[in-house]
C-alpha cells in the first residue's frame, strides 16, 4: 500500500488542527486552550458521587446493610476481579472494613483455572465460611445464578460493577452502577464506583478527611488508568486527584509500589499504565493475583516478586512475538488467529492487542490446554469483535466481551473452522485500506513553533489515556542529524531533529531505512538532566517527506476525532 510509514503504518491527521492556529504572542497558551477545548477538558467535575443527586439508587440501602454488617460483627466476603481494576478495589473496602476493627474474607479468582466472575463453587466456598454479606467488585452484574445461589445460602450481595449492564439486572441485595445513578457521567471503571462507596460510607458517619483517604485515591487512580476507561470529567478528576496522592506518598505500600517501579520524580498518568498497572496485573497472568493484593496491603515478600513475575511477563510476551516477527500478514488474512501450547494463559491478551498494533486487523491468540482452548480477542476501530464470535457461537463453549476486547473458549478441534469463518466475517466487513495499522496523528505542527514552554503547557493537559491522548504532532520535511542506534541491543534510535533531542523508542532496527528528508510523527516532552530542561521529541514514526503532506492533512475530513 502506498504512502505507508517505515512502520507500515496510514497516518491519519485530524482535521480539526491542521496547521495548528495560534496566537504569535503566547502560541503555547492559544494551542493549550484549542486542545481543552476540543477535548472536553474545561468542565470542572466533583469526584465519584460527591454531588448530592448523583449517587446509584442503592447506595442508601447498601450503606446502611454495610453499617449493619459491622455493628454486628457478621462474617462478610469480598471478592473481585484479577485484574488491577478489581484488585485495587478489593484492597480500597478491605481497608474501609479494616478501620472498623472487621476483617473480611478477600477472594481474588484464578486466571486460567476458574476464570473471570463468580463460580458457583466460590459461593459454596463463602457459604461454608459462614458469610453473611458478600460484595462483588468490577463483577457480577451478569452472575444472576450465583447470586440466586448466594442468597439461597443466607448471604445479601451487594454489587460495585461498571461493566455492561444486562437486559434483567440480578436479585443483589443492592446494585452501585454508574448507569444506575441519578445523573450518570462518564463511565467510571470499578475502582471509581469503590471510591465513591466508601466516601459515601466515611461522610455517614462524619468524616470526609479519614485516615487512608490519600491512599485510597492512588488506589482508585491506579485502577482506573489500568481499566482504560476514559479520562474525561469524574475519572479526569480522580486520577489527577489519585496522582497527586501518589507522589506525595513517602512512606507505605503505595510508596513502596512506586518505588519498586523505578518512578522518580514528577509522576504521570503513563507511569501508572506502563509501569505500575503492568506489575500488578503480572501476579494473575503469571502466578495468582492474591499476590498483588498482599503487595497493596504491605506484604514486602509479595512486592518483590511482583517484580519477578513482571519480567517473566515481558520475557514471555517478547519471546511469542520475536518467534512469530514483524512481516505482515497476507491480504487474504483479515482475521488473525493463533494457538499454541507454549502460549502461556496469562498473556494472551496483551499478544493479542500487540499483534493488532502491528498488523492492524482484528486477532485472536489462544493456549491449548488438552483438547480445549481459552482464547482472548482484539480488535480494530469500527469492527466489533463481539459480534464476530457472537457469529461463530455454535463452535464455542463460552465466550464474551466487549466490541473492542472478548474472550472465549473451544475445541481445539474446532480451531480451523473458526479461523476460517472469523476470516470470512472481518473480509465481508474491513475494506484493504481498514486492515492496516493506523497511526491517529492530532496536526501538523512547525519546528520552529516547539519551546521548552511548548511542552510544559501541553503537560498540563494530564492525566492522558482514553479520551484524551497525548498530543502526536506532524513534523514536515525535516531533517536528521547525529542520529545512531543505542540501548543495551541497539533497539532505539538518538539523534537531532533541528536543536531538538530526539528519541525513538523501538525504532532502532529501521535506522537503515530512514529517509534523508522525512515527516515524523511525535510527541514533545521535557528532558530533564542535571538540573537542567530542554524541549525533547519523542519519535513514533516516520516516513518519507511528500510535497503533498499538508494537502494530504487538509483533505483527511473528520478522520479522526480526539
Amino acid at each position: 500500500m502506498e504512502g505507508l510509514s517505515i512502520t507500515g503504518k496510514r497516518w491519519v491527521i485530524e482535521d480539526d488542527f491542521r496547521r495548528f492556529p495560534g496566537d504569535e504572542k503566547d502560541y503555547a497558551a492559544s494551542l493549550l486552550s484549542h486542545f481543552r477545548s476540543h477535548r472536553g477538558l474545561d468542565t470542572k467535575f466533583a469526584l465519584p458521587f460527591a454531588e448530592p443527586g448523583s449517587e446509584p439508587f442503592d447506595m442508601g440501602k447498601a450503606l446502611e446493610r454495610t453499617q449493619q454488617a459491622i455493628v454486628q460483627n457478621e462474617r462478610v466476603a469480598i471478592f473481585g476481579d484479577f485484574d488491577c481494576d478489581g484488585i485495587t478495589s478489593v484492597c480500597q473496602l478491605s481497608r474501609a472494613f479494616e478501620r472498623r476493627g472487621l476483617q473480611p474474607l478477600l477472594r481474588l479468582p484464578q486466571r486460567v483455572t476458574e476464570g473471570y466472575g463468580l463460580r458457583l463453587s466460590q459461593v459454596e466456598e463463602f457459604a461454608r465460611a459462614g458469610v453473611t454479606l458478600l460484595f462483588l467488585l468490577d463483577t457480577g452484574i451478569v452472575a444472576h445464578t450465583e447470586i440466586d445461589a448466594a442468597a439461597h445460602a443466607g448471604m445479601d450481595v451487594i454489587i460495585l460493577d461498571h461493566h455492561r449492564l444486562p437486559q434483567k439486572l440480578p436479585n443483589a441485595f443492592a446494585i452501585l452502577h454508574p448507569s444506575l445513578a441519578a445523573h450518570p457521567g462518564i463511565a467510571l471503571a470499578a475502582a471509581g464506583v469503590v471510591f465513591g462507596f466508601v466516601s459515601a460510607l466515611e461522610a455517614k458517619e462524619g468524616t470526609k478527611e479519614w485516615n487512608g483517604r490519600e491512599e485510597d485515591l492512588a488506589l482508585a487512580a491506579i485502577g482506573t488508568v489500568a481499566d482504560l476507561v476514559k479520562l474525561q470529567g469524574e475519572n479526569r478528576e480522580l486520577v489527577q486527584a489519585g496522582i497527586a496522592a501518589l507522589e506525595r506518598a513517602q512512606e507505605g505500600p503505595i510508596f513502596e509500589l512506586r518505588r519498586a517501579a523505578g518512578i522518580v520524580g514528577t509522576l504521570t498518568s503513563r507511569d501508572i499504565g506502563f509501569r505500575i498497572a503492568p506489575r500488578l496485573n503480572a501476579a494473575g497472568r503469571m502466578d495468582d493475583p492474591m499476590i498483588a493484593l498482599k503487595a497493596l496491603r504491605g506484604d514486602r515478600e509479595s512486592l518483590l516478586l511482583l517484580d519477578h513475575l513482571n519480567t517473566l511477563r515481558q520475557d514471555s510476551v517478547r519471546g511469542i512475538l520475536s518467534r512469530l516477527g514483524r512481516e505482515p500478514a497476507g491480504e487474504e488474512t483479515a482475521f488473525l488467529c493463533l494457538a499454541s501450547r507454549e502460549y502461556p494463559a496469562g498473556v494472551v491478551g496483551l499478544v493479542a492487542g500487540k499483534l493488532v498494533e502491528t498488523h492492524g486487523r482484528p486477532c485472536l491468540v489462544a493456549h491449548i490446554h488438552g483438547e480445549r482452548c481459552t482464547a482472548s480477542l482484539r480488535s480494530i476501530p469500527g469492527y466489533d469483535v463481539t459480534e464476530a464470535i457472537r457469529s461463530c457461537s455454535d463452535l464455542l463453549l463460552t465466550f464474551g466481551g466487549h466490541s473492542a476486547a472478548a474472550g472465549c473458549t473451544f475445541l481445539l478441534s474446532e480451531f480451523p473452522q473458526l479461523s476460517a469463518r472469523l476470516n470470512a466475517h472481518a473480509r465481508e466487513r474491513l475494506t484493504p485500506e481498514r486492515l492496516c495499522p493506523i497511526l491517529a496523528i492530532d496536526g501538523v505542527l512547525d519546528p520552529d513553533r516547539i519551546s521548552l514552554s511548548l511542552c510544559a503547557a501541553l503537560s498540563s493537559l494530564e492525566p492522558f489515556g482514553e479520551g484524551n491522548k497525548e498530543p502526536r504532532f506532524l513534523l514536515p520535511g525535516v531533517q536528521f542529524s547525529a542520529l545512531k542506534r543505542v540501548g543495551r541491543d541497539f533497539s532505539h534510535l538518538q539523534g537531532m531533529i533541528h536543536s531538538f533531542k530526539l528519541v525513538g523508542f523501538g525504532l532502532g532496527s529501521f535506522f537503515e531505512r530512514m529517509p534523508q528528508i522525512a515527516d515524523v510523527a511525535c510527541r514533545l516532552s521535557i528532558d530533564a538532566w542535571n538540573g537542567t530542561q530542554k524541549a525533547q521529541l519523542i519519535v513514533e514514526d516516520v516516513r518519507a517527506a511528500s510535497s503533498v503532506s499538508l494537502v494530504e492533512s487538509e483533505k483527511q475530513v473528520g478522520a479522526v476525532k480526539t
